[in-house]
This record gives C-alpha cells, structure tokens and sequence, in this order.
C-alpha cells in the first residue's frame, strides 16, 4: 500500500528547487545584482537548487541528508541580510525572510516524508 510519502517528498523537493531558482534571481528583481552582497543569492540560490535537484532525480533514502543542508542554508538565507548589512532594506529583507522559511518548510516536508520502505513483518 502506497502511503503518499514519496509524492509530499518531491513536493518539497520542488518548493525548495523553486525557492532556489528565485534567491537567485532575486538580485536582478530588487536592483542589487551589482552590489557585493549579491554574489551571496547567487551562489545560495544555485546550490540549493542543485540539491534539490538531486533530491529529486535520484532514491529519497539515499538523498534524505540534503534536506538537513537546505534546512542549514534556509537559516543562512535568513540571518545574511544582516551579516551583509543591508537589513535597512526592507524589499529585501523580507524576500530573504520568505525565502529562508519556505526552504525550511520545503526541507522539513522532504526531510520527513520520505519514504522508509516497507516495515518489517513482526513474527
């Protein structure tokens, strides 16, 4: 019997794929693709992408432990507007706060949705 963990697994994995996709473009959308600090969307926004994608092309049980890394770079993406000092930007500061919770959400969907395999007959 299927239980629907797998399908909330990728689901997840594709919040967390898109949330990527958009950190990364989020620089050009502000107008702060030329700021130092922007290198930081790009490169946070590609890796969690590129996990996700992982994630998502490959066995769950295998890939459960890159649910806990974007989790990780999920609290990085919140807490870096003020380790680069552009807290004073509110558009920003915000995108990044919406990004960073739901990649957590998205992680933590995938992280413990995925699929276990069957249990073990009790004899």
């Amino acid at each position: 019997m299927d239980s629907g963990y797998p399908n909330r697994s990728k689901s997840g994995s594709i919040v967390a794929m898109l949330a990527g996709l958009w950190f990364m473009a989020s620089p050009w959308v502000y107008g702060s693709f030329q700021m130092e600090e922007a290198w930081n969307n790009r490169i946070v926004g590609l890796l969690i992408t590129i996990l996700a994608i992982v994630r998502l092309s490959t066995d769950e049980r295998k890939t459960r432990w890159i649910s806990g890394v974007n989790c990780l770079l999920a609290i990085w993406v919140v807490i870096s507007p003020w380790v680069f000092q552009y807290s004073g930007n509110t558009d920003r500061v915000i995108n990044s706060l919406c990004v960073g919770v739901i990649l957590f959400v998205g992680a933590m969907i995938s992280a413990v949705s995925a699929h276990k395999g069957p249990k073990p007959k009790m004899t």
